[in-house]
């Protein structure tokens, strides 16, 4: 990663936040599902929800229902969850299910695990123009790295590889066989998507409003490094001396990782930390309405070394709960009318390139 602030970010021409109203206008809100969603890569969740026996998995990524399946080949695939028959929802409840087939309620049409139309009731009723071949479920980039997966409905957008840039690289020294997801929780936020991703990148807040839940861990504002690759972002930081005394480290860890806490930035709506002690945890920021959004936590951790469930739970909800009022209070300034775009510290640098890329696929001036 690039150690110096890309393309001058926080030059005079370009050192402003956006407007309000781009927190309050709900017009904006289907523009960029489309523009920003539906063009670049979206964290999806834990690979081991899906085996050859729970193997097709209904979720949901930029508001549209995904199929997510696992063949006995245990080759993993994404699709729309819709018939190309008659377009109906093909698995109507959410979760993980365990299916031999994938079976359209409407009409009965059978689809394999990996797409493929296999059978239909009555084919002598279609035309000889039919054929299984021409009416596959529509396929969805999916891609697994290390124990997660991600989907991408673009085929112009880069690989995942390339999205994550140097994440990989930094970040598999912390993940091992034994990494296992121990908390799962999700919060309503009354704050518009980009309030609270930008909430996450803010590196100037972290003394002021968590004195007492990450500054402890973060330490002295003069030992942050950021660093920046085209659509991800880091903050690297020491653990102070008090945190390090109180947790295990891995042994498998560089100097560097040993010494630091990891906080990456991946567009669009993505967060990723990574302590020393094995844990792991998604943040990952849903839009609902043009004012609330939904926060999705998954914290990982290797049992028996790193803290257990319920620590971790704590403790992650009381630096949340200070950043979900925080983000609500602002929500409120920005529906005040008399906002119109702050100048940024350098510590908010994080903020600014996520915001350049905003802008950039939004094709805002």
């Amino acid at each position: 990663m690039k150690q110096d602030l890309p393309d001058s970010l926080l030059s005079d021409t370009k050192s402003t936040f956006l407007a309000a109203r781009y927190y309050t206008d709900p017009d904006l809100l289907p523009q960029e599902m489309q523009a920003i969603f539906r063009r670049t890569w979206l964290y999806v969740g834990d690979a081991a929800n899906l085996s050859t026996q729970n193997n097709v998995w209904v979720t949901e990524a930029a508001n549209c229902s995904i199929l997510v399946t696992r063949d006995n080949n245990n080759i993993l695939k994404a699709f729309y969850n819709v018939c190309p028959h008659r377009a109906s929802v093909l698995v109507s409840q959410s979760g993980i299910h365990s299916l031999k087939k994938i079976v359209c309620p409407y009409h009965a049409w059978v689809y394999e695990l990996d797409g493929q139309l296999q059978g239909t009731p009555a084919k002598d009723g279609f035309p000889e123009c039919f054929h299984y071949e021409d009416f596959s479920l529509k396929a969805i980039r999916c891609e697994q790295w290390l124990g997660f997966i991600f989907v991408c409905f673009s085929e112009d957008a880069p690989s995942l590889a390339e999205h994550l840039g140097e994440v990989h690289c930094n970040i598999k020294q912390h993940y091992s066989d034994l990494t296992t997801l121990l908390v799962k929780k999700q919060y309503s936020v009354a704050c518009n998507w980009k309030n609270y991703h930008d909430n996450t990148l803010c590196d100037y807040h972290v003394r002021v409003v968590h004195p007492h839940t990450l500054d402890p861990i973060q330490g002295a504002v003069r030992h942050y490094e950021h660093f920046f690759d085209e659509y991800v972002n880091l903050l690297y930081t020491p653990t102070t001396k008090e945190w390090r005394s109180q947790h295990r480290v891995l042994g498998s860890l560089s100097d560097r990782a040993r010494q630091g806490f990891f906080t990456y930035g991946i567009f669009p709506n993505l967060h990723l930390l990574a302590l020393p002690n094995g844990v792991l945890a998604w943040l990952r920021i849903d839009p609902m309405t043009v004012d609330t959004c939904r926060i999705n936590l998954e914290i990982y951790g290797i049992p028996n070394f790193s803290p257990p469930a319920a620590e971790l739970e704590k403790d992650f909800e009381a630096f949340m709960k200070e950043d979900m009022e925080i983000t609500e209070g602002v929500q409120q300034g920005y529906a005040s009318g008399v906002y119109s775009g702050g100048i940024a510290n350098q510590l908010e640098a994080r903020i600014l390139h996520q915001q350049r890329l905003i802008r950039c696929f939004l094709n805002l001036q």
